[in-house]
């Protein structure tokens, strides 16, 4: 079968619908960042009392991480559909697209993403506030700051990928094999009681 190297119509309708799909995260996760818009909706989220999280921390950071996501898949786009479309090979003045983006194969990556993006960065603060990561360029100060917090979710949402290599980092110290061997572990305990 021929890998045809042109963009079909189902290609360009789930590159619009991607594209569309981020960037109405972006427009919306920036509304409710940096406007007074929502207020309602807003106000309504953090009037549960029952709860000691500040729910309008938890729900700007899982936003910007959004944010940051949603703007990762968006440069992705531009990105792929720029290498595709770059006018190297001209035949009778018309341009001959390579199909260097699949969009059918990464459609439900850029449906996920921004999601992830949210997800990481609650994850994220977790780990800062449990002390697993530390973040030695920010103070203890500026750490309460709103936009500090705005900042490390983007940065979460659009760095995922490198995100999760440090979790991954921060398992493999958590949870390293030991090097002690059951019949060490018996002769320590014996040694412990007094006992050879």
């Amino acid at each position: 079968m021929k890998v045809k190297d042109e963009h079909e119509g189902i290609d360009i309708a789930i590159i619009v619908v991607i594209v569309i799909y981020n960037l109405s995260l972006l427009l919306f996760t920036l509304f409710w960042l940096f406007t007074n818009a929502f207020v309602d909706a807003k106000s309504s989220l953090s009037d549960l009392t029952n709860f000691s999280i500040n729910e309008n921390i938890t729900y700007g950071l899982f936003l910007s991480g959004v944010l940051g996501g949603a703007f990762y898949c968006l440069r992705a786009v531009y990105q792929r559909l720029g290498e595709a479309y770059t006018p190297i090979d001209l035949e009778d003045g018309k341009i001959k697209p390579n199909k260097t983006f699949n969009a059918r194969v990464w459609f439900f990556w850029f449906l996920y993403r921004p999601i992830q993006g949210g997800v990481l960065a609650l994850i994220l603060l977790t780990l800062v506030n449990s002390s697993l990561i530390t973040l030695e360029t920010i103070s203890e100060e500026s750490f309460k700051s709103y936009y500090t917090l705005i900042a490390l979710g983007f940065l979460a949402g659009f760095g995922s990928h490198e995100l999760i290599h440090k979790i991954q980092e921060v398992i493999q110290v958590l949870f390293a094999k030991s090097n002690v061997k059951p019949s060490d572990t018996k002769q320590k305990i014996k040694n412990n009681k007094g006992e050879n």
